[in-house]
């Protein structure tokens, strides 16, 4: 059992180990969450040495800072990390630049906020505060950014409440209920398809043939073990 004094020594020492290891790979606290590590709020505790760190986030450090695993959770216990082999470097000849991620994390807070600040450029256009065509077609796009983003949340949230065998919450069905509207034919085959699988996982399944039904069990299948699979790391 640790006293305060030897818990906070132990926190410092490994918050100056992360930054130093984070400094020498040349990557932000906000790098760090892309790459599959806690978030850049979480690097900043630890860093700073103010946080109880569970098992869970420590397993989640040795990917992004190239640690052989289980480093992390030796070095906050007072050992040393091993770091991995080093990475190739991914470039081709005469090339300077590395083609980033094609996605990254982002918090929820981040959406509410783009929700809030898109929701009162819209008020701006309809009260006619804003007349400027290039400003109402950038309020426009910006408007089809953040439909798109809220429907992944939105999609997200069901495969967790709904699916075969569950009922959805009132509150859940609510809250997404312009989402799951009966489908009109779209352009983007993608987009059409993300909506009956909304609707599906909502038991709105009238429209989906049984191929259909097989892989959209499958996609919801794979999504809750993921679910289930980080709960069951954290502490």
């Amino acid at each position: 059992m640790h006293s305060p004094s030897e818990l906070s020594r132990r926190q410092k020492r490994f918050g100056r180990i992360i930054k130093e290891r984070r400094d020498e790979l040349g990557l932000t606290q906000l790098q760090i969450g892309d790459l599959g590590g806690p978030s850049a709020p979480t690097i900043r505790k630890i860093e700073d040495g103010d946080a109880a760190i569970s098992t869970h986030t420590l397993n989640k450090l040795d990917a992004p800072l190239r640690w052989l695993p289980g480093s992390a959770a030796r070095t906050y216990a007072g050992g040393t990390p091993a770091a991995d082999e080093p990475m190739a470097d991914p470039r081709l000849p005469g090339e300077s630049v590395v083609a980033g991620p094609d996605s990254i994390r982002f918090e929820i807070a981040d959406l509410t906020g783009l929700l809030a600040t898109a929701g009162r450029l819209n008020d701006a256009v309809e009260q006619g505060r804003t007349t400027d065509a290039q400003v109402v077609s950038a309020i426009a796009e910006l408007n089809r950014v953040v439909s798109k983003l809220s429907a992944r949340y939105a999609t997200t949230m069901l495969e967790r409440n709904g699916g075969p065998g569950r009922q959805l919450h009132p509150l859940v069905e609510m809250a997404f209920a312009h989402l799951l509207e009966v489908p009109a034919e779209a352009s983007d085959s993608t987009e059409l398809q993300e909506r009956r699988y909304r609707r599906w996982l909502a038991g709105r399944s009238e429209d989906v043939d049984a191929a259909t039904e097989a892989h959209f069990r499958a996609r919801w299948v794979a999504a809750n073990m993921a679910t289930s699979a980080s709960r069951n790391g954290g502490y």
